[in-house]
């Protein structure tokens, strides 16, 4: 007998599959017509995720440059994680 969770994992991974086939079928048409694929998305989320991987050391670092203090207002702002993934996803954004 199925149960409800069993039917909701089957129509979740049908529904996953159809989102994969539409995808594919985006790019595919894409390609035929030479139109160029937006990476901005995908330079964000990646900008994001080293902004906050990375963003605090890179922040200190440049506080040390500067010789303001890392717990200051100034220093806060350049340490944050949630500044610096904004600022990583920005830059990703545009490049």
């Amino acid at each position: 007998m199925k149960t409800i969770s069993e039917e909701e994992n089957r129509q979740e991974s049908i529904n996953e599959a159809l989102a994969y086939d539409k995808i594919i079928q985006k790019l595919n048409e894409a390609k035929e017509s030479n139109t160029p694929i937006e990476e901005g998305l995908l330079g964000a989320i990646g900008g994001a995720i080293l902004g906050t991987s990375f963003g605090p050391k890179l922040g200190g670092a440049i506080c040390k440059a500067l010789g303001c203090d890392p717990k200051g207002a100034f220093g806060s702002l350049l340490t944050s994680k949630l500044v610096m993934g904004a600022i990583g996803a920005t830059m990703g954004w545009k490049l």
